[in-house]
């Protein structure tokens, strides 16, 4: 006779990139074990192999993974956690330099309760894809896949070989530029041509490029506790995936 088959439940969310809605499940016990052996490595590059091998296991629907932005891939590992493990999870924190926000020592370690549920990616500025670089010439950006993404996160801005690199970048996001009614996709013309368009801006003009990749949503979140030692009040501010499972 056949074991029982455990049918897991589903559910549903939104990508912030592009307002799609996808089903998934909970991890299940092979997903976990998946997660322990990365978070055991203590790798980087493991523990994102490992967030997209779960995500391409419990997303129901079909998507690439591998075409997603960081903040979409983040944001589906945290609602992944959040229903296969709990909503909840409680970190620790401390006074920066064992120093309250009044000057005065407290080397008090707390244990703090966040609730994950509602936490999405989110601009800290004003965003938006397109950019206008003259009153009739502009471009549409699109977010970079989760590999570029980390290139960028890794790159050394003072690193004169990174010039090339931010370039590259620049060029692989755009998705058209155009003229007035006219427009000009970037996948019909040449990678010199787009090297040539970009070369040919002001430094105004390229700042509000690279304006488009700072502002981009990020998975953060803003919190104060109050120490139970000291009494005084704590802001914290979590930054990326690997702050919410520190």
């Amino acid at each position: 006779m056949a074991l029982p088959v455990l049918n897991a439940p589903t559910h549903e969310m939104t990508l912030v990139s592009n307002g799609q809605t996808i089903k998934f499940r909970p991890f299940l016990v092979k997903e976990e074990k998946i997660l322990l052996m990365a978070l055991e490595s203590n790798n980087d590059g493991e523990m994102l192999n490992s967030m997209k091998q779960i995500i391409n296991n419990c997303v129901l629907d079909d998507i690439d993974v591998e075409e997603l932005p960081l903040f979409d891939v983040q944001y589906i590992f945290l609602q992944l956690r959040s229903k296969s493990v709990g909503e909840i999870v409680e970190l620790r924190f401390k006074h920066p330099d064992d120093k309250n926000l009044n000057g005065e020592e407290c080397k008090h370690e707390q244990n703090v309760k966040i609730n994950i549920s509602d936490i999405k990616p989110s601009s800290l500025q004003e965003h938006s894809n397109k950019i206008e670089l003259t009153p009739d010439i502009g471009v549409t950006m699109k977010y970079p896949k989760i590999d570029i993404f980390r290139k960028m996160m890794l790159m050394d801005q003072n690193d004169s070989s990174s010039v090339e690199a931010i370039f590259d970048i620049m060029i692989s996001s755009i998705d058209m530029i155009y003229q007035g009614d006219e427009i000009f996709y970037k996948d019909d013309h040449s990678e010199e041509e787009m090297n040539n368009f970009l070369s040919s801006l002001t430094s105004e003009q390229f700042n509000k490029l690279r304006d488009f990749f700072q502002t981009m949503p990020y998975l953060r979140h803003e919190f104060d506790y109050k120490c139970t030692k000291c009494g005084v009040e704590q802001k914290v501010m979590l930054n990326g995936i690997e702050d919410f499972f520190a």
